[in-house]
């Protein structure tokens, strides 16, 4: 019995066996007749879509009727077309949208754009432009946005009310390390806390890495920081110059690098 067993299992596994050679043949042999029928056609195939490529690309269905730009008022609409290279008349099919992305984000006022084709025949480019927060005072004068991002160089006759930035080297603004950009950025949420609280700065000086030191437009009293916390810090100094009003004179600096308390240091009395 058990050899018998054994020569018709042989015989089922053999049987099997032809059956998948004869499969993996067919197989073949179909995909052969395919490759060939498909050769023989490709030359047609590639010669049409061509002709359909070519026939799309100098339609003038898809010819730029219109191009919109919204922007701000630091650049004009004509300057970012300039820019983008774009005409009236071209095929939309042959404008590169990231290309022309990458080429207006070189305008040192552009924070963010985004270039659109919309079918068949208008280009929309929408500009977000940078908002100076400060200056920063190195070698020359740069504006600075709420990212702290050195953008541009301020020229004579530019808008100069806005905090100065000192303390920082060139080697610093121009690393790698983001860490100088996000010192920058927590200094103008600083300021821009303290011109919401009628405490408008005139200088941001980084004094150590954790520590800035702050003074106000008219009165040159030095504001230790410190740190963080900027909340909390004004809040504690509103308080200390609502119990010293009419005599802030007497204050020499006030340093706030502590926590939950202001240290004040006094003007020697004149004789």
């Amino acid at each position: 019995m058990q050899l018998k067993v054994y020569r018709k299992d042989n015989h089922k596994k053999d049987f099997g066996r032809w059956r998948r050679y004869l499969i993996r043949l067919g197989l073949a042999v179909g995909l052969a007749v395919v490759a060939g029928v498909l050769y023989r056609l490709s030359g047609p195939m590639l010669i049409a879509a061509a002709s359909l490529r070519d026939f799309v690309v100098e339609n003038p269905y898809f010819s730029v009727r219109e191009i919109q730009v919204r922007a701000g008022e630091r650049v004009s609409g004509n300057e970012i077309v300039a820019i983008a290279g774009l005409r009236q008349g071209m095929n939309i099919w042959k404008v590169d949208p990231a290309r022309i992305e990458m080429k207006i984000a070189k305008h040192p006022w552009v924070r963010r754009v985004l270039v659109h084709r919309e079918f068949p025949r208008r280009i929309t480019i929408d500009v977000e432009e940078r908002t100076p927060k400060a200056i920063v005072a190195v070698r020359k004068l740069y504006y600075v946005d709420a990212d702290g991002i050195p953008f541009k160089e301020v020229q004579s006759g530019d808008n100069m009310h806005f905090p100065m930035l000192t303390g920082l080297s060139a080697e610093e603004l121009t690393a790698p390390d983001p860490g100088t950009r996000k010192r920058i950025a927590e200094a103008v949420k600083l300021a821009q806390l303290m011109e919401q609280r009628s405490h408008s700065l005139s200088e941001i000086h980084f004094d150590a890495p954790d520590k800035i030191v702050v003074y106000t437009t008219g009165r040159r009293l030095p504001l230790r920081m410190g740190w963080g916390d900027w909340e909390g810090k004004v809040a504690r100094l509103e308080q200390l110059l609502t119990l010293w009003k009419g005599n802030e004179e007497r204050l020499a600096s006030l340093d706030m690098s502590y926590r939950e308390q202001i240290v004040a240091r006094l003007r020697r009395a004149e004789n």
